[in-house]
Protein backbone atom coordinates (compact mmCIF):
# COMPACT_ATOMS: atom_id res chain seq x y z
CA UNK A 1 0.00 0.00 0.00
CA UNK A 2 1.13 3.54 -0.65
CA UNK A 3 -0.59 5.59 2.06
CA UNK A 4 1.60 7.54 4.52
CA UNK A 5 1.76 6.70 8.25
CA UNK A 6 3.93 7.20 11.32
CA UNK A 7 7.46 5.67 11.39
CA UNK A 8 7.42 1.94 12.04
CA UNK A 9 7.44 0.76 15.61
CA UNK A 10 9.47 -2.49 15.81
CA UNK A 11 7.91 -5.24 17.87
CA UNK A 12 10.50 -6.97 20.01
CA UNK A 13 11.22 -10.72 19.82
CA UNK A 14 13.13 -12.76 22.39
CA UNK A 15 15.80 -11.29 24.53
CA UNK A 16 13.50 -8.52 25.79
CA UNK A 17 12.54 -9.33 29.41
CA UNK A 18 11.33 -5.93 30.47
CA UNK A 19 8.99 -6.20 33.46
CA UNK A 20 6.28 -4.39 31.48
CA UNK A 21 5.68 -7.33 29.13
CA UNK A 22 3.13 -9.95 30.08
CA UNK A 23 3.69 -13.68 30.11
CA UNK A 24 1.26 -14.02 27.20
CA UNK A 25 3.24 -11.60 25.06
CA UNK A 26 6.48 -13.39 25.86
CA UNK A 27 4.85 -16.75 25.06
CA UNK A 28 3.62 -15.41 21.72
CA UNK A 29 7.07 -14.10 20.86
CA UNK A 30 8.56 -17.49 21.77
CA UNK A 31 6.11 -19.30 19.50
CA UNK A 32 6.92 -16.97 16.60
CA UNK A 33 10.62 -17.38 17.20
CA UNK A 34 10.59 -21.19 17.06
CA UNK A 35 8.07 -21.50 14.22
CA UNK A 36 9.34 -23.52 11.23
CA UNK A 37 7.59 -21.18 8.79
CA UNK A 38 8.62 -17.61 8.05
CA UNK A 39 6.49 -15.02 9.91
CA UNK A 40 6.71 -11.51 8.47
CA UNK A 41 4.54 -8.65 9.76
CA UNK A 42 4.25 -5.16 8.28
CA UNK A 43 2.54 -1.95 9.26
CA UNK A 44 -0.06 -0.30 7.10
CA UNK A 45 2.72 1.21 4.94
CA UNK A 46 4.05 -2.32 4.21
CA UNK A 47 7.22 -1.78 6.24
CA UNK A 48 8.55 -4.90 7.90
CA UNK A 49 8.25 -4.88 11.71
CA UNK A 50 8.49 -8.63 12.53
CA UNK A 51 10.98 -11.00 10.83
CA UNK A 52 11.39 -14.28 12.71
CA UNK A 53 14.44 -16.64 12.61
CA UNK A 54 12.70 -18.94 10.10
CA UNK A 55 12.32 -15.93 7.78
CA UNK A 56 16.04 -15.24 8.17
CA UNK A 57 16.83 -18.83 7.22
CA UNK A 58 14.45 -18.90 4.25
CA UNK A 59 15.18 -15.46 2.76
CA UNK A 60 18.85 -15.20 3.75
CA UNK A 61 18.51 -11.75 5.33
CA UNK A 62 19.42 -10.90 8.93
CA UNK A 63 16.53 -9.38 10.87
CA UNK A 64 18.23 -6.00 11.17
CA UNK A 65 18.73 -5.88 7.36
CA UNK A 66 15.00 -5.86 6.59
CA UNK A 67 13.26 -4.20 9.56
CA UNK A 68 11.72 -1.00 8.29
CA UNK A 69 12.12 -1.98 4.62
CA UNK A 70 9.14 -2.57 2.35
CA UNK A 71 7.78 -6.12 2.10
CA UNK A 72 8.30 -5.91 -1.70
CA UNK A 73 12.01 -6.57 -1.21
CA UNK A 74 11.06 -10.20 -0.47
CA UNK A 75 9.10 -10.65 -3.71
CA UNK A 76 10.12 -10.87 -7.39
CA UNK A 77 9.01 -7.91 -9.45
CA UNK A 78 6.50 -10.03 -11.34
CA UNK A 79 4.63 -10.94 -8.12
CA UNK A 80 4.39 -7.49 -6.55
CA UNK A 81 1.27 -6.45 -8.43
CA UNK A 82 -0.69 -9.49 -7.31
CA UNK A 83 0.48 -8.98 -3.71
CA UNK A 84 -0.69 -5.36 -3.70
CA UNK A 85 -4.09 -6.45 -5.04
CA UNK A 86 -4.44 -9.03 -2.26
CA UNK A 87 -3.66 -6.35 0.36
CA UNK A 88 -6.16 -3.93 -1.14
CA UNK A 89 -8.86 -6.59 -0.94
CA UNK A 90 -7.88 -7.48 2.61
CA UNK A 91 -7.81 -3.80 3.67
CA UNK A 92 -11.34 -3.33 2.39
CA UNK A 93 -12.74 -6.12 4.56
CA UNK A 94 -15.23 -5.04 7.22
CA UNK A 95 -13.59 -6.94 10.06
CA UNK A 96 -10.11 -7.96 11.03
CA UNK A 97 -8.98 -11.41 9.95
CA UNK A 98 -7.12 -13.34 12.57
CA UNK A 99 -7.32 -16.47 10.44
CA UNK A 100 -5.47 -16.70 7.14
CA UNK A 101 -7.47 -15.00 4.45
CA UNK A 102 -5.32 -15.69 1.44
CA UNK A 103 -3.46 -18.93 0.88
CA UNK A 104 -1.78 -20.07 -2.24
CA UNK A 105 1.37 -20.63 -4.21
CA UNK A 106 3.63 -17.59 -4.68
CA UNK A 107 7.24 -16.93 -5.58
CA UNK A 108 9.69 -15.42 -3.05
CA UNK A 109 13.09 -13.86 -3.63
CA UNK A 110 16.09 -14.61 -1.46
CA UNK A 111 18.84 -12.16 -0.66
CA UNK A 112 20.98 -13.88 -3.33
CA UNK A 113 18.35 -13.08 -5.94
CA UNK A 114 17.28 -16.73 -6.24
CA UNK A 115 13.55 -17.22 -6.70
CA UNK A 116 11.80 -20.03 -4.86
CA UNK A 117 8.25 -21.40 -4.69
CA UNK A 118 6.33 -20.91 -1.44
CA UNK A 119 2.93 -21.35 0.12
CA UNK A 120 1.70 -18.22 1.97
CA UNK A 121 -1.28 -16.94 3.93
CA UNK A 122 -1.96 -13.31 4.99
CA UNK A 123 -4.01 -11.90 7.92
CA UNK A 124 -4.97 -8.35 9.00
CA UNK A 125 -5.14 -6.90 12.53
CA UNK A 126 -6.24 -3.39 13.55
CA UNK A 127 -5.09 -1.97 16.91
CA UNK A 128 -6.62 1.45 17.49
CA UNK A 129 -5.76 3.48 14.46
CA UNK A 130 -2.92 1.20 13.39
CA UNK A 131 -3.32 -1.68 10.91
CA UNK A 132 -0.93 -4.60 10.69
CA UNK A 133 -0.54 -7.40 8.13
CA UNK A 134 1.10 -10.72 8.87
CA UNK A 135 2.26 -13.24 6.28
CA UNK A 136 3.08 -16.83 7.17
CA UNK A 137 5.22 -18.37 4.43
CA UNK A 138 6.59 -21.87 3.86
CA UNK A 139 9.42 -22.68 1.43
CA UNK A 140 8.19 -25.58 -0.76
CA UNK A 141 11.29 -25.88 -3.00
CA UNK A 142 12.02 -29.39 -1.82
CA UNK A 143 8.40 -30.45 -2.24
CA UNK A 144 8.39 -29.01 -5.77
CA UNK A 145 11.62 -30.82 -6.64
CA UNK A 146 10.22 -34.01 -5.17
CA UNK A 147 7.04 -33.61 -7.21
CA UNK A 148 9.03 -33.04 -10.38
CA UNK A 149 11.28 -36.00 -9.66
CA UNK A 150 8.25 -38.14 -8.94
CA UNK A 151 6.57 -37.00 -12.18
CA UNK A 152 9.79 -37.70 -14.11
CA UNK A 153 10.04 -41.12 -12.48
CA UNK A 154 6.45 -41.88 -13.42
CA UNK A 155 7.14 -40.73 -16.98
CA UNK A 156 10.25 -42.91 -17.20
CA UNK A 157 8.40 -45.84 -15.71
CA UNK A 158 5.57 -45.39 -18.18
CA UNK A 159 8.02 -45.06 -21.08
CA UNK A 160 9.90 -48.16 -19.93
CA UNK A 161 6.68 -50.13 -19.56
CA UNK A 162 5.48 -48.96 -22.97
CA UNK A 163 8.82 -49.86 -24.56
CA UNK A 164 8.77 -53.28 -22.89
CA UNK A 165 5.21 -53.93 -24.06
CA UNK A 166 6.12 -52.80 -27.58
CA UNK A 167 9.23 -55.01 -27.55
CA UNK A 168 7.13 -57.94 -26.34
CA UNK A 169 4.58 -57.30 -29.08
CA UNK A 170 7.29 -57.14 -31.73
CA UNK A 171 8.96 -60.31 -30.47
CA UNK A 172 5.62 -62.10 -30.55
CA UNK A 173 5.06 -60.81 -34.08
CA UNK A 174 8.48 -62.00 -35.24
CA UNK A 175 7.96 -65.38 -33.55
CA UNK A 176 4.69 -65.72 -35.44
CA UNK A 177 6.47 -64.66 -38.64
CA UNK A 178 9.10 -67.36 -38.23
CA UNK A 179 6.59 -70.06 -37.42
CA UNK A 180 4.27 -69.13 -40.29
CA UNK A 181 6.93 -68.66 -42.97
CA UNK A 182 8.66 -71.94 -42.22
CA UNK A 183 5.46 -73.94 -42.05
CA UNK A 184 5.58 -74.54 -45.81
CA UNK A 185 8.28 -75.03 -48.43
CA UNK A 186 6.03 -74.03 -51.33
CA UNK A 187 7.17 -70.71 -52.84
CA UNK A 188 3.69 -69.36 -53.57
CA UNK A 189 2.46 -70.36 -50.13
CA UNK A 190 5.40 -68.50 -48.62
CA UNK A 191 4.47 -65.38 -50.58
CA UNK A 192 0.85 -65.56 -49.45
CA UNK A 193 1.83 -66.06 -45.81
CA UNK A 194 4.31 -63.17 -45.94
CA UNK A 195 1.72 -60.76 -47.34
CA UNK A 196 -0.90 -61.78 -44.79
CA UNK A 197 1.57 -61.18 -41.94
CA UNK A 198 2.63 -57.73 -43.12
CA UNK A 199 -0.79 -56.33 -44.09
CA UNK A 200 -2.22 -54.69 -42.05
CA UNK A 201 0.18 -55.21 -39.10
CA UNK A 202 3.04 -53.19 -40.58
CA UNK A 203 1.71 -51.69 -43.79
CA UNK A 204 -1.37 -50.67 -45.73
CA UNK A 205 0.21 -52.05 -48.87
CA UNK A 206 3.04 -54.51 -49.47
CA UNK A 207 4.98 -55.54 -52.58
CA UNK A 208 7.35 -58.49 -52.80
CA UNK A 209 9.61 -58.56 -55.86
CA UNK A 210 11.79 -61.62 -56.34
CA UNK A 211 14.65 -61.81 -58.81
CA UNK A 212 14.91 -64.61 -61.31
CA UNK A 213 18.13 -66.42 -62.08
CA UNK A 214 19.27 -63.73 -64.52
CA UNK A 215 18.67 -60.95 -61.95
CA UNK A 216 15.50 -59.84 -63.71
CA UNK A 217 12.49 -58.72 -61.69
CA UNK A 218 9.36 -60.74 -62.44
CA UNK A 219 5.78 -59.84 -61.67
CA UNK A 220 5.41 -58.39 -58.18
CA UNK A 221 3.38 -60.11 -55.48
CA UNK A 222 1.12 -57.49 -53.91
CA UNK A 223 -1.50 -57.03 -51.18
CA UNK A 224 -3.54 -54.09 -49.84
CA UNK A 225 -5.49 -53.83 -46.60
CA UNK A 226 -8.44 -52.22 -48.43
CA UNK A 227 -10.10 -54.87 -50.60
CA UNK A 228 -11.48 -52.08 -52.80
CA UNK A 229 -7.86 -51.10 -53.60
CA UNK A 230 -6.63 -54.65 -54.23
CA UNK A 231 -7.54 -54.62 -57.92
CA UNK A 232 -5.75 -51.30 -58.32
CA UNK A 233 -2.56 -52.42 -56.59
CA UNK A 234 -2.52 -55.65 -58.62
CA UNK A 235 -2.08 -53.51 -61.72
CA UNK A 236 1.46 -52.93 -60.46
CA UNK A 237 2.04 -56.54 -61.52
CA UNK A 238 2.25 -55.31 -65.13
CA UNK A 239 5.48 -53.55 -64.19
CA UNK A 240 8.41 -53.39 -64.49
CA UNK A 241 8.66 -53.13 -68.24
CA UNK A 242 12.05 -51.47 -67.87
CA UNK A 243 14.30 -53.51 -65.62
CA UNK A 244 16.24 -50.50 -64.31
CA UNK A 245 13.23 -48.62 -62.90
CA UNK A 246 11.07 -50.98 -60.94
CA UNK A 247 9.79 -49.74 -57.60
CA UNK A 248 11.97 -51.72 -55.20
CA UNK A 249 15.12 -51.55 -57.33
CA UNK A 250 16.78 -49.39 -54.64
CA UNK A 251 16.61 -52.31 -52.22
CA UNK A 252 18.22 -54.66 -54.77
CA UNK A 253 20.97 -52.33 -55.99
CA UNK A 254 21.93 -50.78 -52.65
CA UNK A 255 21.45 -54.08 -50.75
CA UNK A 256 20.49 -52.04 -47.70
CA UNK A 257 17.25 -50.81 -46.21
CA UNK A 258 15.82 -47.39 -47.07
CA UNK A 259 13.30 -45.38 -45.05
CA UNK A 260 11.29 -42.76 -46.93
CA UNK A 261 9.47 -40.77 -44.27
CA UNK A 262 7.52 -38.65 -46.74
CA UNK A 263 6.84 -39.68 -50.34
CA UNK A 264 6.95 -36.73 -52.72
CA UNK A 265 5.66 -36.54 -56.25
CA UNK A 266 9.24 -36.23 -57.52
CA UNK A 267 10.03 -39.52 -55.77
CA UNK A 268 7.16 -41.23 -57.61
CA UNK A 269 8.28 -39.72 -60.91
CA UNK A 270 11.74 -41.20 -60.45
CA UNK A 271 10.22 -44.71 -60.56
CA UNK A 272 7.30 -44.24 -62.95
CA UNK A 273 7.91 -45.82 -66.35
CA UNK A 274 5.16 -43.91 -68.13
CA UNK A 275 2.20 -41.61 -67.47
CA UNK A 276 -0.12 -44.55 -66.76
CA UNK A 277 2.32 -45.94 -64.17
CA UNK A 278 2.68 -42.51 -62.51
CA UNK A 279 -1.12 -42.08 -62.33
CA UNK A 280 -1.39 -45.52 -60.73
CA UNK A 281 1.21 -44.70 -58.08
CA UNK A 282 -0.52 -41.41 -57.31
CA UNK A 283 -3.90 -43.11 -56.89
CA UNK A 284 -2.42 -45.59 -54.44
CA UNK A 285 -1.41 -42.60 -52.31
CA UNK A 286 1.74 -43.90 -50.65
CA UNK A 287 2.78 -41.42 -47.95
CA UNK A 288 5.67 -43.29 -46.29
CA UNK A 289 7.79 -46.23 -47.47
CA UNK A 290 10.29 -48.78 -46.28
CA UNK A 291 12.31 -50.59 -48.97
CA UNK A 292 14.41 -53.59 -47.97
CA UNK A 293 16.49 -56.17 -49.78
CA UNK A 294 15.69 -59.85 -49.30
CA UNK A 295 19.13 -61.39 -48.84
CA UNK A 296 20.24 -64.85 -47.80
CA UNK A 297 23.78 -66.28 -47.73
CA UNK A 298 25.19 -63.18 -49.42
CA UNK A 299 22.76 -63.38 -52.33
CA UNK A 300 20.06 -60.82 -53.04
CA UNK A 301 16.84 -62.70 -53.76
CA UNK A 302 14.63 -59.65 -54.29
CA UNK A 303 13.16 -56.74 -52.40
CA UNK A 304 10.32 -55.96 -50.01
CA UNK A 305 8.39 -52.70 -50.05
CA UNK A 306 6.09 -51.59 -47.21
CA UNK A 307 3.84 -48.58 -47.69
CA UNK A 308 1.50 -46.52 -45.54
CA UNK A 309 -1.22 -44.29 -46.88
CA UNK A 310 -2.48 -40.80 -46.07
CA UNK A 311 -3.51 -40.29 -42.45
CA UNK A 312 -1.20 -42.96 -41.07
CA UNK A 313 1.85 -42.01 -39.03
CA UNK A 314 5.11 -42.02 -41.01
CA UNK A 315 7.49 -44.91 -40.57
CA UNK A 316 10.13 -44.49 -37.84
CA UNK A 317 13.53 -46.01 -37.16
CA UNK A 318 11.82 -48.47 -34.79
CA UNK A 319 9.54 -49.58 -37.65
CA UNK A 320 12.59 -49.94 -39.88
CA UNK A 321 14.34 -52.16 -37.32
CA UNK A 322 11.27 -54.42 -37.10
CA UNK A 323 10.96 -54.52 -40.89
CA UNK A 324 14.63 -55.51 -41.21
CA UNK A 325 14.14 -58.39 -38.77
CA UNK A 326 11.08 -59.43 -40.77
CA UNK A 327 13.01 -59.24 -44.06
CA UNK A 328 15.76 -61.48 -42.68
CA UNK A 329 13.23 -64.15 -41.74
CA UNK A 330 11.34 -63.76 -45.00
CA UNK A 331 14.53 -64.08 -47.05
CA UNK A 332 15.52 -67.22 -45.14
CA UNK A 333 12.10 -68.79 -45.70
CA UNK A 334 12.10 -67.79 -49.36
CA UNK A 335 15.60 -69.18 -49.85
CA UNK A 336 14.56 -72.47 -48.25
CA UNK A 337 11.45 -72.64 -50.43
CA UNK A 338 13.45 -71.94 -53.58
CA UNK A 339 16.11 -74.48 -52.67
CA UNK A 340 13.41 -77.06 -52.05
CA UNK A 341 11.74 -76.21 -55.35
CA UNK A 342 15.07 -76.41 -57.19
CA UNK A 343 15.83 -79.76 -55.57
CA UNK A 344 12.40 -81.09 -56.48
CA UNK A 345 12.77 -79.93 -60.08
CA UNK A 346 16.27 -81.36 -60.22
CA UNK A 347 14.94 -84.77 -59.20
CA UNK A 348 12.20 -84.51 -61.83
CA UNK A 349 14.75 -83.42 -64.45
CA UNK A 350 17.01 -86.32 -63.52
CA UNK A 351 14.17 -88.79 -63.90
CA UNK A 352 13.12 -87.22 -67.20
CA UNK A 353 16.69 -87.19 -68.44
CA UNK A 354 17.10 -90.83 -67.58
CA UNK A 355 13.91 -91.52 -69.52
CA UNK A 356 15.19 -89.62 -72.54
CA UNK A 357 18.61 -91.22 -72.47
CA UNK A 358 17.16 -94.68 -72.00
CA UNK A 359 14.45 -94.30 -74.63
CA UNK A 360 14.87 -91.41 -77.04
CA UNK A 361 18.63 -91.73 -77.42
CA UNK A 362 18.50 -95.53 -77.53
CA UNK A 363 16.08 -95.41 -80.46
CA UNK A 364 18.39 -93.75 -83.01
CA UNK A 365 21.33 -95.80 -81.75
CA UNK A 366 19.28 -98.99 -82.27
CA UNK A 367 18.50 -97.88 -85.81
CA UNK A 368 22.17 -97.26 -86.50
CA UNK A 369 23.05 -100.67 -85.08
CA UNK A 370 20.45 -102.48 -87.18
CA UNK A 371 21.45 -100.66 -90.35
CA UNK A 372 25.10 -101.41 -89.73
CA UNK A 373 24.27 -105.07 -89.11
CA UNK A 374 22.28 -105.19 -92.36
CA UNK A 375 25.15 -103.73 -94.34
CA UNK A 376 27.63 -106.13 -92.82
CA UNK A 377 25.39 -109.15 -93.28
CA UNK A 378 24.27 -108.48 -96.83
CA UNK A 379 27.34 -106.77 -98.22
CA UNK A 380 27.12 -103.87 -100.68
CA UNK A 381 25.36 -105.60 -103.58
CA UNK A 382 22.49 -103.12 -104.04
CA UNK A 383 23.78 -99.55 -104.27
CA UNK A 384 20.31 -97.91 -104.05
CA UNK A 385 19.30 -99.91 -101.00
CA UNK A 386 22.68 -99.32 -99.39
CA UNK A 387 22.33 -95.59 -99.96
CA UNK A 388 18.91 -95.60 -98.30
CA UNK A 389 20.37 -97.50 -95.33
CA UNK A 390 23.21 -95.00 -95.01
CA UNK A 391 20.76 -92.08 -95.16
CA UNK A 392 18.78 -93.71 -92.36
CA UNK A 393 21.98 -93.93 -90.33
CA UNK A 394 22.69 -90.27 -91.06
CA UNK A 395 19.20 -89.16 -89.98
CA UNK A 396 19.47 -91.18 -86.78
CA UNK A 397 22.86 -89.68 -85.89
CA UNK A 398 21.52 -86.19 -86.59
CA UNK A 399 18.61 -86.90 -84.27
CA UNK A 400 20.97 -88.12 -81.55
CA UNK A 401 23.19 -85.04 -82.02
CA UNK A 402 20.20 -82.71 -81.79
CA UNK A 403 18.99 -84.45 -78.64
CA UNK A 404 22.43 -84.12 -77.04
CA UNK A 405 22.70 -80.44 -78.04
CA UNK A 406 19.26 -79.71 -76.62
CA UNK A 407 20.26 -81.33 -73.35
CA UNK A 408 23.42 -79.22 -73.24
CA UNK A 409 21.48 -76.02 -73.96
CA UNK A 410 18.91 -76.77 -71.27
CA UNK A 411 21.69 -77.47 -68.75
CA UNK A 412 23.40 -74.18 -69.63
CA UNK A 413 20.13 -72.27 -69.28
CA UNK A 414 19.38 -73.86 -65.90
CA UNK A 415 22.86 -72.97 -64.68
CA UNK A 416 22.46 -69.38 -65.86
CA UNK A 417 25.57 -69.83 -67.99
CA UNK A 418 24.15 -69.60 -71.52
CA UNK A 419 26.87 -67.91 -73.55
CA UNK A 420 25.79 -64.80 -75.47
CA UNK A 421 27.70 -62.67 -77.96
CA UNK A 422 25.51 -59.61 -78.33
CA UNK A 423 25.62 -56.88 -80.95
CA UNK A 424 23.04 -54.62 -82.64
CA UNK A 425 21.01 -56.65 -85.14
CA UNK A 426 18.22 -56.01 -87.67
CA UNK A 427 15.22 -58.21 -86.68
CA UNK A 428 14.29 -58.67 -90.34
CA UNK A 429 17.60 -60.38 -91.07
CA UNK A 430 17.11 -62.72 -88.10
CA UNK A 431 13.63 -63.70 -89.27
CA UNK A 432 14.92 -64.28 -92.81
CA UNK A 433 17.74 -66.52 -91.54
CA UNK A 434 15.34 -68.61 -89.45
CA UNK A 435 12.94 -69.04 -92.38
CA UNK A 436 15.75 -70.26 -94.65
CA UNK A 437 16.60 -73.00 -92.13
CA UNK A 438 13.16 -74.57 -92.57
CA UNK A 439 12.40 -73.63 -96.16
CA UNK A 440 13.26 -77.05 -97.57
CA UNK A 441 11.32 -78.96 -94.90
CA UNK A 442 8.27 -76.76 -95.38
CA UNK A 443 8.42 -77.18 -99.17
CA UNK A 444 8.48 -80.95 -98.79
CA UNK A 445 5.20 -80.74 -96.88
CA UNK A 446 3.71 -78.10 -99.14
CA UNK A 447 3.57 -75.64 -96.24
CA UNK A 448 3.96 -71.97 -97.10
CA UNK A 449 6.28 -69.88 -94.90
CA UNK A 450 5.04 -66.26 -95.01
CA UNK A 451 7.32 -63.42 -93.83
CA UNK A 452 5.45 -60.41 -92.40
CA UNK A 453 7.98 -57.67 -91.65
CA UNK A 454 7.48 -53.98 -90.94
CA UNK A 455 9.95 -51.68 -92.64
CA UNK A 456 12.00 -50.31 -91.04
CA UNK A 457 12.25 -51.99 -87.64
CA UNK A 458 14.10 -50.91 -84.50
CA UNK A 459 17.48 -52.49 -83.93
CA UNK A 460 17.87 -55.01 -81.08
CA UNK A 461 20.98 -55.89 -79.05
CA UNK A 462 21.11 -59.71 -79.21
CA UNK A 463 23.15 -62.80 -79.94
CA UNK A 464 22.00 -63.38 -83.52
CA UNK A 465 22.69 -67.14 -83.58
CA UNK A 466 20.74 -67.70 -80.35
CA UNK A 467 17.73 -65.67 -81.49
CA UNK A 468 17.74 -67.50 -84.84
CA UNK A 469 17.87 -70.76 -82.83
CA UNK A 470 14.83 -69.66 -80.77
CA UNK A 471 12.88 -68.59 -83.86
CA UNK A 472 13.92 -71.81 -85.57
CA UNK A 473 12.51 -73.89 -82.71
CA UNK A 474 9.18 -72.06 -83.02
CA UNK A 475 9.10 -72.42 -86.82
CA UNK A 476 10.05 -76.10 -86.56
CA UNK A 477 7.19 -76.72 -84.12
CA UNK A 478 4.77 -74.86 -86.37
CA UNK A 479 5.81 -76.85 -89.46
CA UNK A 480 5.56 -80.09 -87.49
CA UNK A 481 1.93 -79.50 -86.48
CA UNK A 482 0.64 -77.70 -89.57
CA UNK A 483 -1.22 -80.01 -91.98
CA UNK A 484 -0.14 -80.37 -95.61
CA UNK A 485 -1.09 -77.34 -97.66
CA UNK A 486 -1.21 -75.05 -94.60
CA UNK A 487 0.83 -71.95 -93.87
CA UNK A 488 3.08 -70.52 -91.16
CA UNK A 489 3.40 -66.75 -90.70
CA UNK A 490 6.63 -65.36 -89.27
CA UNK A 491 6.86 -61.64 -88.54
CA UNK A 492 8.29 -58.77 -86.54
CA UNK A 493 6.71 -55.47 -85.42
CA UNK A 494 7.73 -52.45 -83.34
CA UNK A 495 5.76 -52.02 -80.09
CA UNK A 496 6.48 -49.23 -77.55
CA UNK A 497 10.18 -49.64 -77.00
CA UNK A 498 10.36 -53.30 -77.94
CA UNK A 499 10.31 -55.55 -81.00
CA UNK A 500 7.82 -58.40 -81.04
CA UNK A 501 8.65 -61.48 -83.13
CA UNK A 502 5.89 -64.01 -83.76
CA UNK A 503 5.30 -67.41 -85.38
CA UNK A 504 1.68 -68.36 -86.16
CA UNK A 505 0.54 -71.64 -87.69
CA UNK A 506 -2.72 -73.01 -89.10
CA UNK A 507 -2.56 -76.25 -87.16
CA UNK A 508 -5.12 -77.61 -84.68
CA UNK A 509 -3.97 -75.28 -81.86
CA UNK A 510 -3.08 -76.09 -78.27
CA UNK A 511 -5.77 -77.07 -75.71
CA UNK A 512 -6.41 -74.37 -73.14
CA UNK A 513 -5.59 -76.67 -70.23
CA UNK A 514 -2.13 -77.29 -71.71
CA UNK A 515 -1.26 -73.67 -72.55
CA UNK A 516 0.30 -72.92 -69.15
CA UNK A 517 2.80 -75.79 -69.53
CA UNK A 518 4.14 -75.29 -73.05
CA UNK A 519 7.46 -73.75 -71.92
CA UNK A 520 8.21 -76.44 -69.34
CA UNK A 521 11.08 -78.81 -69.96
CA UNK A 522 10.24 -82.14 -71.56
CA UNK A 523 6.66 -81.05 -72.21
CA UNK A 524 5.36 -82.49 -75.48
CA UNK A 525 2.32 -81.25 -77.32
CA UNK A 526 -0.74 -83.51 -77.35
CA UNK A 527 -1.35 -82.53 -80.99
CA UNK A 528 -0.69 -85.06 -83.70
CA UNK A 529 2.82 -84.56 -85.08
CA UNK A 530 4.56 -86.19 -87.99
CA UNK A 531 7.96 -85.79 -86.36
CA UNK A 532 8.72 -86.67 -82.77
CA UNK A 533 10.30 -83.87 -80.66
CA UNK A 534 12.63 -83.83 -77.67
CA UNK A 535 10.25 -81.84 -75.46
CA UNK A 536 12.94 -79.23 -74.85
CA UNK A 537 12.49 -76.88 -77.81
CA UNK A 538 10.13 -74.39 -76.16
CA UNK A 539 12.03 -74.50 -72.85
CA UNK A 540 15.13 -73.51 -74.81
CA UNK A 541 13.21 -70.68 -76.48
CA UNK A 542 12.19 -69.29 -73.10
CA UNK A 543 15.72 -69.67 -71.73
CA UNK A 544 17.35 -67.89 -74.68
CA UNK A 545 14.84 -65.03 -74.61
CA UNK A 546 15.08 -64.74 -70.82
CA UNK A 547 18.88 -64.51 -71.02
CA UNK A 548 18.36 -61.48 -73.29
CA UNK A 549 16.03 -59.85 -70.73
CA UNK A 550 13.04 -60.50 -72.99
CA UNK A 551 9.81 -62.44 -72.73
CA UNK A 552 8.31 -65.40 -74.61
CA UNK A 553 4.65 -66.37 -74.48
CA UNK A 554 1.80 -68.20 -76.18
CA UNK A 555 -1.14 -66.09 -77.25
CA UNK A 556 -4.47 -67.20 -75.68
CA UNK A 557 -5.51 -70.40 -77.49
CA UNK A 558 -8.42 -70.29 -79.93
CA UNK A 559 -9.85 -73.77 -80.66
CA UNK A 560 -9.02 -74.84 -84.20
CA UNK A 561 -7.29 -71.55 -84.99
CA UNK A 562 -3.69 -72.72 -84.73
CA UNK A 563 -1.08 -71.47 -82.25
CA UNK A 564 0.76 -68.14 -82.10
CA UNK A 565 4.02 -67.84 -80.17
CA UNK A 566 5.60 -64.44 -79.47
CA UNK A 567 9.01 -63.17 -78.42
CA UNK A 568 9.50 -59.60 -77.12
CA UNK A 569 12.96 -58.03 -77.00
CA UNK A 570 13.95 -54.52 -75.94
CA UNK A 571 14.60 -52.12 -78.82
CA UNK A 572 17.74 -50.03 -78.82
CA UNK A 573 17.20 -46.25 -78.64
CA UNK A 574 17.71 -44.53 -81.95
CA UNK A 575 20.96 -42.86 -80.77
CA UNK A 576 22.44 -46.27 -79.88
CA UNK A 577 21.95 -47.66 -83.37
Amino acid sequence: MSRRSAPPVPIHLLGDISPGRTDTERLLEEVIAVAADAVVSTDDAQRIIIFNPAAERIFGYRRDEVLGHPFACLLPRSAQGAHDADLEALSGAAEDRREPSGCGRIWGRRKSGELFPAEASISRLTVGEATYFTAVLRDVSRERRAEKEHAALLARTHATRTAAEEAERRMAFLANVGETLHSSLAVETTFDALLELIVPELADCCLVEVLEAQGRAPRAHVAHRDHAMQALVERLGAYPRQQTRYLARRGVDATEAALVGSVSDDFLRSFAEDDEHLALLRRLGFSSLIILPLSAHGRVLGALLLARGPGDRPYTEADLALAQALAQRAASALDNARLYDEARRAVQARDQLLGIVSHDLRTPLSVVAMCAAALLGEGFADEARDRETLETIQRSTRWAQRLIQDLLDVSAIDAGGLSLTRRPEDPRMLVTRAILLYGELAAERRIELVAELDSPLSTIDVDADRIVQALGNLIGNAVKFTPYGGSVRIGAVDEEGRVRLYVSDTGPGIPEDQAAHVFERFWTEPREARVRGTGMGLAIVRGIVGAHGGRAWLEPPQPGAGATFCIALAALPARAV
